[in-house]
């Protein structure tokens, strides 16, 4: 049994396709390659390939990851150059390795994301860096920040999202060039908020109109796990 683990980056127009549809898109390419895989058991086999996290419509990103398990052995470089031809150019394998087939699950590994949340020309909202830069430090400043969700019992409640706002900034300080700020927030399975519900969040100073989250272009950055009480990045996992 070996298990490869491997990054890759995910480019327009990819950003528009549910996570279900690109767990079907891996695998049609997994199958296509003839690389021999491995299924799970019971009554509906299905090849052990999982990606580590949903990433939210509309978002594009450059560091995501997956793992899938083969019967046989295969070399990282060989799985990445026998793949990459059956994926689409917006879909690019970036790295590969292979991992003990006893390790923990990527689901089960990742605690947080970043974000660069880029203002897009087209829009028509007006920000200044200043008035950004008060609104982050205004969202930063409260200690509860309600979010309505829904139980599988379809019953609605609020959840306090202000823990998983990790760490926000403005990434980009040079006026002359597009405003970005960065977010660094909680996911996977402790809870998590989404970087378009924490952009609504923010109202800037009057004047400068309101933000919402289709006035950004959202690229999800890289993504953590917990390690001695501090996110360090999933590549520099040994």
């Amino acid at each position: 049994m070996m298990r490869i683990r491997f990054s890759f980056e995910r480019k327009m127009p990819l950003a528009y396709i549910s996570h279900l549809d690109m767990l079907r898109l891996f695998l049609r390419a997994l199958s296509r390659s003839r690389l021999p895989l491995a299924y799970s058991q019971g009554y509906n086999p299905h090849p052990r390939f999982t990606l580590a996290l949903p990433l939210p419509l509309g978002i594009t990103a450059g560091e995501e990851y997956g793992e899938v398990f083969f019967a046989d052995k295969i070399m990282p470089d060989q799985f990445i150059n026998v793949l990459q031809p059956q994926l689409p150019e917006a879909l690019v394998l970036t790295g590969s390795a292979a991992v003990d087939p006893e390790e923990p699950s990527l689901a089960s590994l990742v605690s947080a994301a970043s974000y660069c949340c880029t203002l897009k020309s087209s829009s028509s909202v007006t920000v200044k860096l200043e008035l950004l830069q008060a609104a982050l430090d205004r969202l930063m400043a409260k200690e509860e920040i309600l979010a309505l969700r829904k139980t599988k019992k379809n019953k609605t409640t609020y959840t306090n999202v202000r823990p998983y706002i990790i760490e926000v900034s403005v990434k980009n300080a040079d006026q002359s060039k597009l405003l970005e700020f960065s977010l660094l927030l909680q996911t996977g399975s402790q809870g998590g908020v989404s970087p378009g519900y924490v952009i609504g969040q923010l109202e800037p100073e009057p004047g400068a109109g309101n933000l919402h989250a289709y006035d950004w272009q959202i690229r999800r950055e890289r993504l953590y796990f917990k390690q001695n009480g501090s996110m360090q990045p999933l590549s520099e996992r040994r």
